[in-house]
């Protein structure tokens, strides 16, 4: 039952390691850094979506934001706003989701 325990855990350590967000949107070259936003009108300067994240809810929130951000750079977004998770019947469970809207900034 104790090596049960230990397989179970590990299994679920290394499949939240590999959780990667999906995408659905536009590719652009990879960005430096990305900018953190929970609501579109605090973004201060004109941009365009360029796409729209989701990765499960099933980790830490400082994980998903990491996650999220490293995946934004690698599509080309300056910002990324979280706009919500997607809960299943209203209650938690391993089918939540957390999105995000992908961010260009216009050149000025």
């Amino acid at each position: 039952m104790k090596n049960l325990l230990l397989f179970i855990s590990i299994a679920l350590l290394t499949a939240c390691a590999a959780l990667q967000p999906s995408y659905f949107g536009d590719k652009l070259p990879p960005t430096n850094s990305v900018d953190l936003f929970y609501s579109a009108h605090d973004v201060k300067q004109p941009y365009r979506v360029i796409g729209h994240l989701t990765i499960p809810n099933v980790m830490k929130q400082d994980s998903i934001k990491s996650k999220l951000i490293a995946y934004a750079k690698t599509i080309g977004a300056d910002a990324i706003v979280i706009t919500g998770n997607t809960v299943n019947n209203g209650a938690k469970s391993a089918s939540d989701i957390v999105n995000a809207d992908a961010l260009k900034y216009e050149k000025q």
